[in-house]
């Protein structure tokens, strides 16, 4: 299956209350410095994840990399697709 993206969950970091946002881009920058060597991936944080939108880049290679980003509780290789159940 050709996944387009990877759902980065944090955790923690989004009870932190009004300095919450400034956790949340720390965490983002550290994505961006692991995955400098990617230059096609875009990277899209909402309120609770970040999505790391890989533009054919290498996800297995990514995710290897993911691995060692300090602060993410987990995340998921995954496919946005519209909301329609018959699709």
């Amino acid at each position: 299956m050709n996944y387009d993206r990877i759902l980065i969950r944090y955790g923690e970091l989004s009870t932190k209350g009004r300095n919450r946002s400034k956790f949340v881009e720390k965490l983002a920058n550290s994505i961006r410095r692991t995955l400098h060597d990617f230059p096609n991936i875009r990277i899209k944080g909402t309120r609770d994840r970040t999505y790391v939108i890989l533009n054919g880049e290498d996800g297995r290679a990514i995710i290897e990399k993911l691995k060692n980003v300090f602060g993410i509780q987990s995340f998921s290789p995954v496919i946005k697709t519209n909301k329609d159940m018959d699709e």
